[in-house]
């Protein structure tokens, strides 16, 4: 009996994690497309369904990853994942690799964005790579407040002047 009363305080201790979980996963949930396209390379496109996401065109192959919640605020938070796999290097020796991506889930005007997050060594700090909209409020080069004001930070200057 004490076994089983230890077992349910453990599962009812739970809930409100999965719970938790699930707040963030309904947010996500859909399809992402950047809003920036680099070239002629193809969009990068993001698939979340429930603790899934499953990627396109962001590296050399799709996949599927699990994503966790590494941050919260009180109208966002933010997401990462690992994405392990191979790489050839340029003399041929295959290496393996650990990808690493943060994404900040904000709302503007009533429109979420992710945003990849970037650090910058020039003095400007973090910055915002890349942001994705939902498919359904897709706009081609819109750019968020966020981004605006943090991609405008100047660098600090490398020489000192007389």
């Amino acid at each position: 009996m004490r076994k089983t009363g230890l077992l349910a305080a453990a599962l009812l201790a739970a809930l409100p994690v999965f719970a938790y979980a699930d707040a963030f996963s309904d947010r996500l949930d859909g399809t992402w497309i950047a809003t920036k396209q680099f070239k002629d390379y193809p969009r990068a496109v993001l698939h979340f369904d429930g603790q899934k996401l499953h990627f396109e065109n962001l590296f050399a192959t799709a996949a599927t990853v699990e994503y966790k919640v590494i941050e919260q605020g009180k109208e966002d938070f933010v997401i990462n994942f690992e994405y392990h796999h191979q790489v050839e290097r340029g003399n041929g020796r295959i290496i393996d690799r650990k990808e690493s991506q943060d994404y900040r889930y904000h709302v503007e005007d009533g429109i979420p964005i992710l945003s990849e997050r970037v650090y910058e060594l020039d003095g400007r700090g973090e910055i915002i790579w890349k942001e994705y909209l939902r498919k359904e409020n897709f706009t081609d080069g819109f750019e968020s407040q966020l981004s605006k004001k943090l991609n405008s930070t100047k660098p600090v200057p490398t020489v000192m002047g007389e």
